[in-house]
């Protein structure tokens, strides 16, 4: 529900084998920062630096490598309403979360000029999203999980849903 600064990594002095007395040359951290409705990527890289060099840290480095503007789709929208009767359908009664833990560029259709709904949405089940160790049940054993033939369905129901 608010803007989060998430340190993913920090590196800074000697890491190798033994010790060494002395201060390090270089430190880096690598920042992730989650914005919220009404931020703007580029104000808030402006405001990270801003705040750097208000407390004596001008100096710091800052290198933007991605990002995006936040999103958000009122979850009143025909979108978010089709994806809630496929899942009730379904026997889940789910949940909705005002804001996604994990990110992506929906910004390109619910801001200007397009101001769609963007969600996400699927009956199948998988893990350790965009890792090496990520999978997708093919013929699940269980009633609850949905495996691909299930989830290649739900997304049928969804858009007949949304052509009502």
């Amino acid at each position: 529900m608010q803007p989060t600064v998430n340190i993913e990594g920090l590196v800074g002095g000697y890491t190798g084998p033994g010790g060494k007395t002395i201060l390090p040359h270089r430190a880096a951290a690598k920042l992730d920062l989650r914005l919220v409705p009404d931020m703007k990527k580029d104000a808030a890289v402006a405001a990270l630096r801003a705040h750097l060099k208000a407390r004596g840290f001008g100096d710091i480095e800052v290198n933007v490598t991605g990002g995006y503007d936040p999103t958000s789709t009122s979850s009143q929208s025909r979108l978010i309403q089709a994806q809630v009767a496929v899942l009730k359908r379904a026997g889940i009664d789910p949940v909705l979360w005002p804001r996604n833990a994990g990110s992506y560029p929906g910004y390109v259709f619910t801001g200007e000029p397009l101001k769609l709904a963007s969600g996400h949405f699927g009956l199948g089940h998988g893990s350790g999203a965009h890792a090496p160790d990520e999978y997708y049940v093919i013929d699940s054993a269980n009633p609850n999980v949905q495996g691909w033939d299930g989830a290649v369905l739900s997304f049928v129901q969804y858009l007949y849903e949304l052509a009502k």
